[in-house]
C-alpha cells in the first residue's frame, strides 16, 4: 500500500504520523502516551523490537525502551512526509533483517516537490491552529536549483497546551512543544550519478505520565543519510544504489514527583532524580538490479548487502529494564523476478541473516557476574507468482519466511518492577530467533479510465496465514529463592499463528475520492 505526495496533502494535512498509518489496512499505530509525541507501528498484530521496520529514507528506526506502551518507536514530523510505503508480511527481502511483521518506508520531501517545472527557487508556509489545547503549527519550506544542484531546507514548530476532554475538563500533562528540521541536498555529478544527502533534526518537550509517575522529558532525535545511485537507460545492467546512515535519539527524564511506595509509604523514586534512554543506529545498504530481456520474456535481478549495529546507553533509576548493549545484524540477498508475455510474473529470492549480541545483566560490567553473547544466522526464501489474465486484474500467491534476531532488552533484562508490583524481571541468555512463515494470496485492481478520462480506481484484497515459530513473549517463570515469585522473563514459545484477511479500496474521480 502507498500514499503519495498528493494524497498527503489532500486528505491529510496531518498533525501525527499515526493519522495517515491508521487509513491502511492491517495498520494500527499504538501510542506512547497523551503526551508523547513517539509514533509506534503494528502490522497484522506483529510489532516491538523491529518486528516492523521502520525506514525514514532508508535509515533504520530502532529506538526502544522498556514500560506500559510499545516496545519500539520512531520521531517523525509529518510536514516532511513526501510518500509512505507499506509492505505487510514478512515479504521483504530486500528492505533488511527482521521484519517478520512488514515494512513501512517512509520518504521525505526533496526540491522537487516545492519547485515546479523552470522554477529555481520556491517558499511554501503552512499554518495551523486548533481551539481544543491553543495548538499551532508553523512550517516553513525552501527550495533552490541551481544547474544540476538542488537543495531543500524546512523548518517546523508545533505547541500545544492541555486539553479539554468532552465534559470539559482539562487533561493535565497533555501538551507538548516540538521543534524539527529537514536538509535534503542532491547533485548529479555526471548523467546517470547522483548523490544525495539528508540531514534530519528533532526536538519535543512534553511531560510524561504514566500510572501518575510525572516526569519531565526532553527527547533529541538526529538523522543522517548519504547516499549514491547511478542509473541510466543505456546501462539495463547497472542501477546501482548505495546508502550509509546514522540515527541517534536520545531521551532525558527527570522526576517531577516522589515515587512513593503505598504499602511501605517508602519513597523509591525521589522527586528530581534523573535518568536517560540513549539509542544509536549506524547502517549501510547497498544493492544492484540488472535488468534483461529474451523475446518476450523480461527479468530483473536485484542483489545486495546491507547491515546495522545498535548501541544502547542508559542510566538512573528504572533503566536495568533497558539494558544496555550492542547487537550487529548483516544480511545479503538475492531476488529475480521474470516476467512472461506481460501475462505471468514469478519472484524468487534468497536472504541471509547474521546477527551477534553482546552486553551485561546489569547497568555496569562490575554488577554482572559476566557478559552475555548470542550469534545466529539463517537463509530465508521467498516465491511469490502473479497471473494477469487481462489488463488491470493481477492474482498472486506468496510463500515467505522472515528471521528476526532477539534484541538487547529481551535478552538482556534484568531488575525489579516498581512498587507496589515488584516482580523481578530476568535476563535469558538462551533466546532463540523468531523465523516467520507466510503465506498468502489475492486479487490486485488497478484501472486508469473506468468510467472518465482523468479516473483512477484500485483495490485489493488478501487472505494471509503467518506462522511464528519460536515467537518471543514475556512470561511467568519459576524464580530462584532469592526472589519471591512469580517472576517475569521473556521466552520463546513454541509456535504462534496470525491469520486474517484484509481488503482496500479507492475511487479517485479527480474531483472527488473515496
Amino acid at each position: 500500500s502507498a500514499i503519495d505526495n498528493e494524497q498527503l496533502d489532500q486528505q491529510f494535512q496531518a498533525d501525527s504520523v499515526s493519522e495517515v498509518m491508521d487509513t491502511i489496512p492491517g495498520v494500527t499505530t499504538p501510542q506512547s502516551g497523551a503526551s508523547d509525541p513517539a509514533q509506534s507501528i503494528n502490522i497484522r498484530g506483529l510489532q516491538d523490537y523491529g518486528r516492523v521496520n521502520v525506514l525514514i529514507e532508508g535509515a533504520r528506526q530502532n529506538f526502544a525502551r522498556s514500560g506500559h506502551g510499545a516496545e519500539g518507536s520512531f520521531y517523525l514530523e509529518p510536514e516532511m512526509l513526501k510518500s509512505v510505503d507499506v509492505t505487510r508480511g514478512p515479504t521483504s527481502t530486500i528492505y533488511g533483517s527482521g521484519a517478520i511483521g512488514g515494512v513501512v518506508a517512509f520518504e521525505l520531501l526533496d526540491a522537487d516537490d516545492i519547485l515546479e517545472p523552470g522554477e529555481y527557487a520556491a517558499v511554501r508556509t503552512r499554518t495551523r491552529y486548533g481551539t481544543n489545547g491553543n495548538s499551532r503549527l508553523g512550517s516553513a519550506t525552501g527550495a533552490v536549483r541551481v544547474g544540476n544542484f538542488d537543495i531543500l531546507g524546512q523548518l517546523n514548530g508545533r505547541w500545544s497546551d492541555d486539553y479539554e476532554d468532552g465534559a470539559g475538563v482539562t487533561i493535565p500533562d497533555t501538551g507538548d512543544t516540538t521543534k524539527s528540521g529537514l536538509v535534503n541536498a542532491r547533485w548529479e555529478l555526471a548523467p546517470g550519478h547522483k548523490l544525495a544527502g539528508t540531514f534530519i533534526d528533532y526536538h519535543s518537550d512534553f511531560v510524561d505520565n504514566v500510572d501518575g509517575a510525572l516526569r519531565d522529558s526532553t527527547v533529541e532525535n538526529q538523522q543522517y543519510t548519504l547516499g549514491y545511485t547511478f542509473s541510466r537507460p543505456d546501462t539495463p545492467l547497472v542501477d546501482f544504489s548505495a546508502k550509509v546512515y546514522k540515527n541517534q535519539t536520545n531521551l532525558k527524564q527527570t522526576r517531577l514527583n516522589d515515587g512513593i511506595d503505598k504499602i511501605s509509604e517508602e519513597i523509591y523514586d525521589p522527586k528530581g532524580s534523573r535518568r536517560s534512554f540513549d539509542v544509536r543506529t549506524t547502517g549501510f545498504d547497498i544493492f544492484n538490479t540488472s535488468r534483461f530481456e529474451f523475446g518476450a520474456t523480461k527479468a530483473a535481478l536485484t542483489y545486495g548487502v546491507d547491515g546495522f549495529e545498535d548501541e544502547v546507553v542508559t542510566w538512573g533509576y528504572g533503566t536495568e529494564l533497558t539494558p544496555g548493549g550492542k547487537r550487529t545484524v548483516s544480511g545479503a540477498f538475492f531476488q529475480n523476478k521474470v516476467t512472461f508475455f506481460d501475462t505471468f510474473d514469478i519472484i524468487g529470492a534468497l536472504r541471509y541473516d547474521r546477527y551477534e549480541l553482546k552486553g551485561y545483566g546489569k547497568l555496569t560490567p562490575e554488577a554482572s557476574p559476566g557478559p552475555i553473547s548470542l550469534e545466529g544466522d539463517r537463509v530465508s526464501p521467498k516465491i511469490t507468482a502473479g497471473l494477469t489474465p487481462f489488463q488491470g486484474v493481477t492474482f498472486f500467491a506468496t510463500y515467505a519466511e522472515g528471521y528476526r534476531a532477539p534484541a538487547i532488552t529481551e535478552t538482556l533484562i534484568e531488575g525489579t518492577h516498581s512498587p507496589p508490583a515488584t516482580f523481578p524481571l530476568l535476563p535469558n541468555p538462551n533466546l532463540r530467533p523468531e523465523v516467520a512463515h507466510n503465506f498468502e494470496g489475492g486479487i490486485n485492481f488497478k484501472r486508469d479510465g473506468l468510467f472518465s478520462s482523468q479516473d483512477a480506481v484500485r483495490a485489493k484484497i488478501v487472505a494471509f496465514r503467518n506462522k511464528v515459530d519460536d515467537f518471543i513473549d514475556m512470561v511467568p517463570v519459576g524464580c530462584p529463592p532469592s526472589c519471591a515469585p512469580p517472576a517475569m522473563q521473556y521466552q520463546n514459545i513454541a509456535e504462534a499463528t496470525i491469520e486474517g484477511i484484509e481488503f482496500e479500496g479507492m475511487y479517485d474521480a479527480r474531483s472527488w475520492f473515496i
